[in-house]
């Protein structure tokens, strides 16, 4: 039960830092929650927020990993062209944060990822998607968002945030 306590106080404070950080950088993160709970009892969360144009035609998804580079980066200001739209999501796969491993319903972190590209992306035509979850779907995001041409990576967390300031000097 140690090493689950472990992992639901990561996620929980995680969780907590992505919130404020969002919060700070002017937008709210939207949550969705997952059918499952916790080790702690308390329910499971994804989170999400939305910068930039609703409209916008170019955008940066990023599906942040546990290591809060990316809370980090929200929290510090992340700048963008004001044409570019910015999707951020914490914990696609809450169960594998709070737990360490993936849970039912297996497809939940797809459907999840599908619904927020629906909702937020939807007017999108030119998608970088950056995965340092590892919980992301190429497929999910190309049916979901037909129209767009969508560039996905798994990037790793030591080369997370070069990768996040290329790609927003590159939209």
């Amino acid at each position: 039960m140690d090493a689950n306590a472990n992992f639901a106080g990561g996620y929980r404070q995680g969780r907590r830092d992505f919130i404020a950080a969002c919060e700070k950088a002017g937008a709210d993160a939207i949550s969705r929650v997952h059918p499952a709970m916790g080790p702690d009892g308390k329910p499971l969360f994804c989170d999400s927020a939305a910068f930039g144009p609703r409209g916008a035609g170019r955008a940066l998804l990023l599906i942040a990993g546990p290591d809060g580079v990316v809370t980090a980066m929200l929290a510090r200001g992340i700048v963008l062209p004001k044409t570019v739209g910015l999707v951020v999501v914490n914990a696609l796969d809450p169960h594998a944060r709070a737990w360490g491993g993936p849970g039912n319903p297996p497809d939940w972190p797809r459907k999840t990822l599908a619904a927020i590209a629906a909702e937020d992306l939807a007017h999108c035509r030119e998608l970088v998607a950056l995965d340092m979850d590892g919980s992301g779907d190429k497929a999910v995001l190309a049916a979901a968002l037909p129209k767009a041409a969508i560039l996905f990576r798994s990037v790793a967390a030591a080369d997370a945030q070069t990768l996040i300031l290329a790609a927003i000097a590159a939209l």
